[in-house]
This record gives structure tokens, sequence and C-alpha cells, in this order.
């Protein structure tokens, strides 16, 4: 299951970047936040690195889903007229929830384990 979280959260975030470039250099739509992505990119990392020292895959395999979703979410926000600040702090809270949620999840695991 951490593998394929692996592999969404690295195909949204490649997606992202991507539109990013297209939408900030080549002014094809609206230039997109730059610290959006920058966060994107900072609690991919980290929750990446929790993933690999965590042995609770499945857990963080669900986790790396739901971030992935955060920035699918993020884009549509974006794209459909809601203000950057708006979507945003919309991407800050539920990313750091889902981050939560997945460290609660796998810390509980861990205690209940035999």
């Amino acid at each position: 299951m951490r593998i394929l979280g692996w592999m969404a959260v690295l195909a949204a975030m490649s997606g992202w970047s991507a539109w990013f470039v297209i939408c900030n250099v080549y002014e094809f739509s609206l230039p997109l936040d730059p610290w959006a992505l920058a966060f994107g990119w900072l609690i991919t990392l980290v929750a990446c690195v929790q993933s690999l020292r965590s042995a609770h895959r499945r857990a963080w395999g669900w986790g790396l889903c739901g971030l992935a979703s955060c920035f699918g979410m993020y884009l549509l926000l974006v794209h459909r007229g809601l203000g950057h600040g708006a979507a945003l702090a919309v991407l800050v809270v539920v990313a750091l929830g889902v981050f939560a949620l997945t460290m609660k999840v796998a810390r509980r695991s861990r205690v209940q384990a035999p």
C-alpha cells in the first residue's frame, strides 16, 4: 500500500509542478501561488520520510493517497475561481489534518500491536 501511496503523491506533485510551469512561465492560465507549491513539496517530503521510518505501511499508504487528493482539490478550487488565499488556507488545513490523522492511526496501531 505504501508503494501505491508513493506513486499517487509523486504523480500529483509532478502534475502540479508541470501545471505550475505552464501557468506561470508560459502564462497559459492564471498564475499559481508558489507558496502553495512549496508547501505541497514540503509536506510531501515530510510524509514520505515518515512513511519510510514507520512500520505501518498501510496507514502511510492511505495517508499519502490522501495528500495526493488534497493537492488535486487545491488545483480544482483555484481553477474554479476560489481566491488563492482561501484555497491555500483550505490546502494547509486539510493536508495537515490528513497528516495528523495518519500519524494518529499509525501510533494507535503501534500501541495495540502485541
